[in-house]
């Protein structure tokens, strides 16, 4: 009875009937990782492969935590391969935003969906608590291959790197009362490089590091836990108002816009979609659709120029058995001494050149397109991971040639125009739509910008209509199951996709609103913090004095209209003005009393010594007349005496 109630609760949960021929949980026994196909290799290899085997792994499978499929009974019915059940959010209320998300197994590719995906809510805080939190938001994706287990690590580990990360560069992407419009996201680096470094920069880095440190920790963990394989890795993170989209390898993320214009106008460019609005509204205005790439592939096709030139600086990885050749037509030994066409490493035209027997080698890059491959055995180029994985055939080490760097896409949601009579946020801000490459392998960007708004034109309040937007784009690209076994379009007799499919949809408006709010919230935290730390604008105006040459002038009150201030500017200048004549004309006041005072001590100095010249020669006259009447050699030379003094005195008197 128990066992009949489990099994309607997930024919309940899942929209296809669930069938009997269920594929067993991984377990240590029954999941093995598909490597290379060594072909004479030594057997070191195979032994140390075997003992991975019997190591545990590091993460239990399971599904994304979000989706809450905690039972055996559920993992079991997500993993039917017939049936191919759409799973979406029991709970669309545990993703932010209403963010749709949607998956669905392969048709047999795997035993397990090796598709995972994450995310995260998180605030930087400072500790010092002299700046305000700033909150982000995390979004992956990652596609597995040979193995779930990179796929399963990245989504429970990578947001932990990230966050690390980002705390690094706190204090630089905190903000701050000093910040001002010209310098808001500009931060000096140290005096000895002579550069500027914006937060752009900070996040980008911080991006980056993670992506490599991820990578590193798969390659450590292969001493304790099972080989993890590799995956592709699509991360988009949404902070400080903008959007920041990280990929490695060929999951993609593309921005899904849409703009209202007049039926009239015609389509600007062949990728353009026109779309009604809806049914009812013939001859009125019409949505122009359009699709925003916002991560490129990493394929052995689009990548060949990087992989050539690690080939060509580094011969020793091709071991002999590859070449850094591209040819038009894969040579044979029958064409030995024969002139063939071709391009050699890096070259991006074609030439001629004679057949040897070291052309006959395998290249770097085989295929085109998505059947490119890398060594024949791999068709992406980054992403975490593949540290044992060696080529098909020859056992060569395929890791050198990839990388887990990733290429960052911005987009500053702050400089976008919205006008909200239009009701076109989703339009003007764009539904970012990111999917592994189980959905992009039959489905074009174009197209899949029209799905969303079609879609959502038929769900315009519901509060799931971007988990039905998710379900509606899976559906499409899983197609229907034929009378023969095979999985066809709906739309055409093309085949389906037989890979698994994980896709998830994100409102940006519901971001930025989110970081409007959070921007008024700062706004009036600083404002109450600078109402206790300084005195208001009011207080501080009319404290202020305005001090004209050192002189205190006048008291001008600040005012809001412009009239009166221009009045205030024009007083101040005018008692600027003349301020500076009365402190000329004081000057000159001042030197003419001071040669007044000058010319009046000079004439009461020279009367002075007049009177006292006139003193002097009427006591000289009074002692001649003394003398004169006594004529003795005693009065003579008395008399001389006198004489030589009265010289003297009269001397001393002319100096002074």
């Amino acid at each position: 009875m128990s066992n009949m109630f489990s099994i309607t609760n997930i024919k309940n949960r899942f929209i296809s009937v669930i069938a009997p021929d269920i594929p067993p949980l991984p377990s240590a026994h029954n999941h093995q990782l598909h490597r290379g196909n060594i072909s004479g290799a030594a057997s070191n290899y195979q032994l140390r492969m075997a003992h991975q085997q019997k190591k545990p792994d590091k993460f239990a499978y399971a599904r994304p935590r979000f989706l809450q499929l905690l039972t055996i009974d559920e993992l079991r019915a997500s993993a039917d391969h017939n049936v191919r059940p759409i799973i979406v959010p029991r709970d669309t209320n545990l993703l932010p935003w209403g963010t749709g998300y949607a998956e669905c197994v392969n048709s047999g590719k795997s035993e397990w969906n090796e598709d995972q995906a994450a995310f995260a809510r998180q605030v930087l805080s400072d500790p010092t608590h002299t700046h305000p939190d700033l909150p982000y938001t995390y979004f992956g994706i990652f596609d597995g291959h040979a193995g779930y287990g990179a796929a399963l690590a990245a989504s429970h580990q990578f947001h932990h790197i990230l966050h690390e990360k980002l705390v690094d560069c706190l204090e630089l992407l905190l903000s701050r009362e000093s910040d001002n419009s010209n310098q808001e996201s500009v931060f000096p680096h140290p005096s000895q490089f002579h550069r500027r470094v914006s937060k752009d920069e900070l996040i980008i880095g911080a991006l980056e590091s993670a992506f490599f440190n991820m990578d590193s920790l798969l390659a450590q963990d292969r001493d304790r836990y099972r080989d993890a394989g590799g995956c592709t890795a699509c991360v988009a993170l949404f902070i400080n108002g903008k959007l920041f989209v990280a990929n490695a390898g060929d999951s993609r993320a593309v921005l899904s816009q849409r703009k209202i214009s007049i039926a009239c106008v015609e389509k600007k460019t062949t990728s353009t979609a026109i779309v009604p609005a809806t049914s009812s509204e013939a001859g009125a205005d019409i949505q122009e659709v359009f699709a925003v790439p916002f991560s490129f592939d990493h394929t052995p096709e689009t990548e060949r120029h990087r992989l050539l030139t690690v080939a060509r600086l580094k011969p020793h990885l091709m071991e002999k058995q590859y070449a850094a050749m591209e040819y038009a037509k894969r040579p044979h030994m029958k064409d030995l001494g024969q002139r063939i066409l071709c391009r050699q490493g890096t070259m991006k035209g074609w030439t001629y050149k004679t057949l040897t027997r070291e052309d006959l080698r395998m290249p770097v890059v085989t295929g085109e397109g998505k059947r490119s491959r890398l060594l024949g055995t791999l068709g992406v180029t980054r992403g975490f991971g593949d540290h044992d994985l060696l080529a098909i055939n020859t056992g060569t080490q395929i890791k050198p040639y990839l990388t887990p760097q990733p290429e960052v896409v911005i987009r500053d949601l702050s400089k976008i125009v919205s006008i909200p009579d239009e009701n076109n946020e989703d339009g003007d801000y764009g539904i970012l739509v990111m999917a592994t490459d189980g959905l992009w392998d039959v489905s074009e960007n174009d197209a899949v910008a029209r799905t969303v708004f079609q879609t959502l034109a038929k769900y315009p309040t519901e509060k799931h209509r971007y988990t039905m937007v998710a379900q509606e784009l899976v559906a499409r690209a899983r197609g229907k199951i034929n009378d023969s076994g095979h999985w066809r379009l709906a739309d055409s007799k093309a085949a389906a996709t037989v890979d698994d499919i994980s896709v998830i949809v994100i409102p940006v408006y519901q971001y930025y609103k989110e970081h409007v709010e959070w921007e008024k919230k700062y706004a009036e935290l600083q404002q109450k913090r600078q109402s206790v730390i300084c005195p208001s604008a009011t207080e501080a105006c009319e404290d202020e004095i305005f001090l004209v040459n050192g002189v205190e002038k006048a008291h001008v009150e600040e005012e809001h209209e412009d009239d009166e201030e221009e009045e205030v500017v024009v007083e101040v200048n005018r008692q600027q003005a003349q301020a500076t004549i009365d402190l000329e004309e004081e000057r000159h006041s001042n030197i003419e009393s001071i040669k007044e005072v000058v010319e009046l001590v000079d004439n009461e100095l020279t009367e002075a010594i007049s009177a006292l010249y006139a003193a002097d020669s009427t006591e000289d006259d009074k002692n001649s007349e003394k003398d004169s009447t006594v004529d003795t050699p005693e009065k003579t030379n008395k008399s001389t005496q006198q004489q030589q003094q009265h010289h003297r005195n009269r001397n001393r008197k002319d100096k002074r």
